[in-house]
């Protein structure tokens, strides 16, 4: 059972497009152990857990989520990113953004995924 239910019940009411969805995807490619797991509709969106834990997210047309540390999701707020409706802790950030910078989701996901794993 997951530790985090808002946060899944978040995403199961939820689509996301195709682009994004494969965008949270390859983030993710230098990650350890984790689950892949898409919400029961036509184009779901798509969220990852590891350790019990869902760490990220994405729905909508260009919205990843991430689960952060607080230290983290102070940098991701001072990078651009909102917090998210999801909860505290976790943090929106808009991809395909013409007028910004592409966000590191590589990194975002290291550091979601290790909170997720440390709890720390």
């Amino acid at each position: 059972m997951l530790r985090n239910l808002v946060a899944e019940a978040f995403f199961l009411s939820q689509s996301a497009h195709g682009d994004l969805a494969e965008e949270l995807l390859a983030a993710l490619k230098r990650l350890g152990e984790y689950d892949v797991r898409y919400a029961a509709r036509e184009y779901g969106a798509v969220f990852v857990v590891t350790n019990a834990t869902l760490f990220c997210g994405a729905a909508g047309m260009h919205t990843t989520y991430w689960r952060l540390r607080p230290k983290d999701f102070d940098v991701a707020l001072a990078t651009g990113a909102v917090a998210a409706p999801i909860g505290g802790g976790w943090a929106a950030i808009e991809l395909f953004r013409s007028d910004w910078p592409r966000p590191d989701l590589s990194f975002w996901a290291l550091r979601a995924y290790d909170f997720a794993r440390t709890g720390q």
